[in-house]
């Protein structure tokens, strides 16, 4: 009795450790489920949103085998229905000046404030859900940029003018820089003035131009338990560019606390 009762522990024990075993390579082998919210209502010719970024996020999707989902509203305020971001984790955002319907900016808000996953934007996103005028039914966020990206979007440079772009030295080995090369380059889009950002952010890129001095570009803080990068990258030439791919790869993987590529 003694021996059996033995080896039923073994055996519970055996069976214990193969369920765990089973879990972890269940939770390994699931997808990182990126989603993007992208509006062709007032996406102008500079950015090509709508046309640039779901190619580049299913690109990298296909690369490091993510599950990609692209919600596309070609009207103002006018998404489909905003259930996966229930199974999100990480949020992309390349909108512009756009409100929602009350029920999905609810949705938003929700995910933004108490998911606790990732939510990564670019460029016009930073004033993305603060419209000039707000069709009815619908709400904005204007507070967006200061409460969520920890910004402080004022406007932006001539935009024929464009930018130098760099990295921060002090910074060069984080997970964000990875492949972000060359460390110096010039970018077709203007110089967002998003200064002074909040004092938890931290800073891996600014740009400058001939009519503005360094501005920090691309930062990432926590908004709770929510872990937030944004870049002002995003111009529709800036796709091209090897370094502006390889930043919004890491981005979304520091967002998704996946730091290696």
């Amino acid at each position: 009795m003694k021996n059996w009762g033995r080896l039923s522990i073994g055996i519970v024990v055996s069976l214990s450790i193969l369920w765990s075993v089973g879990q972890l390579s269940a939770a390994e082998d699931r997808k990182l489920v990126v989603t993007m919210l992208v509006c062709e209502e007032g996406d102008e010719d500079i950015y090509l949103a709508h046309q640039n970024m779901p190619a580049l996020i299913n690109e990298l999707g296909k690369k490091y085998h993510w599950d990609v989902v692209i919600l596309t509203s070609q009207r103002f305020a006018e998404f489909p229905s905003m259930d996966v971001l229930d199974r999100t984790d990480v949020l992309v955002i390349f909108v512009r000046r756009i409100g929602l319907p009350q029920a999905q900016m609810q949705r938003l808000k929700k995910y933004v404030k108490e998911s606790g996953k990732g939510l990564v934007v670019l460029r016009t996103g930073s004033h993305g859900f603060a419209p000039r005028s707000l069709p009815e039914g619908c709400e904005d966020w204007q507070e967006f940029d200061r409460e969520v990206l920890g910004g402080n979007y004022s406007g932006h440079g001539h935009n024929d003018i464009g930018s130098e772009v760099w990295n921060v030295r002090e910074q060069e080995q984080s997970p964000v820089l990875i492949d972000v090369r060359p460390s110096v380059w010039r970018s077709a889009g203007s110089v967002y003035y998003t200064s002074p950002l909040a004092e938890d952010a931290t800073i891996y890129q600014y740009a400058a131009s001939s009519e503005r001095d360094r501005m920090p570009l691309t930062w990432t803080r926590m908004y709770g338990k929510t872990r937030v990068a944004y870049t002002a990258l995003g111009h529709k030439e800036d796709f091209e560019v090897p370094a502006f791919k390889a930043l919004t790869r890491n981005l979304i993987r520091w967002a998704a606390e996946t730091d290696s590529p």
